[in-house]
């Protein structure tokens, strides 16, 4: 089961959600010292919303974190949801297929609620993109991401 986090259960489960936000934040987050911080007060603010997986049971057991943002297009003028991040606390091979098209129906019907026109999402998991490929996804993009002061040295260096 999926469910939006309110600011006050983000706060209260910091120390959970921040050790699966560490994890999997995209590349383009950089390595900025406050980074962690910075989500955790964008989370507590509401802009951006952090979504809990878990397993229903006696004791209710965390799946899985994901973050995600509406970000406007400006240049095309469409709105869509990102799926930031999203992480796993069971291994991804052991993860039901079941689980990732339940959050998916869930992050869909919350983008289409909100006006937005696609999901859109980073990840680096297989699974994941094997599954929006099943399900009829773009997958054709690949997203490139240059560290300036690496590359600017490396192209300094070439003769």
């Amino acid at each position: 089961m999926l469910t939006r986090l309110l600011p006050e259960q983000v706060s209260r489960l910091w120390p959970i959600i921040k050790y699966a936000i560490a994890q999997s934040v995209p590349p383009i987050s950089g390595e900025h010292p406050d980074k962690l911080n910075r989500i955790l007060s964008s989370a507590l603010c509401g802009k951006i919303d952090v979504w809990a997986s878990y397993i229903k049971g006696e004791v209710n057991k965390f799946e899985g974190i994901a973050v995600t943002e509406v970000v406007y297009d400006d240049v095309t003028g469409i709105k869509n949801l990102m799926i930031y991040s999203i992480y796993s606390y069971i291994d991804e091979e052991k993860v039901k297929g079941s689980s990732y098209v339940s959050g998916l129906v869930s992050f869909a019907k919350y983008a289409k609620s909100l006006k937005c026109s696609n999901v859109i999402a980073y990840t680096q998991k297989s699974g994941i993109v094997a599954l929006a490929k099943r399900l009829g996804g773009d997958t054709s993009f690949t997203l490139i991401s240059f560290d300036v002061d690496k590359i600017v040295k490396k192209l300094n260096e070439l003769p």
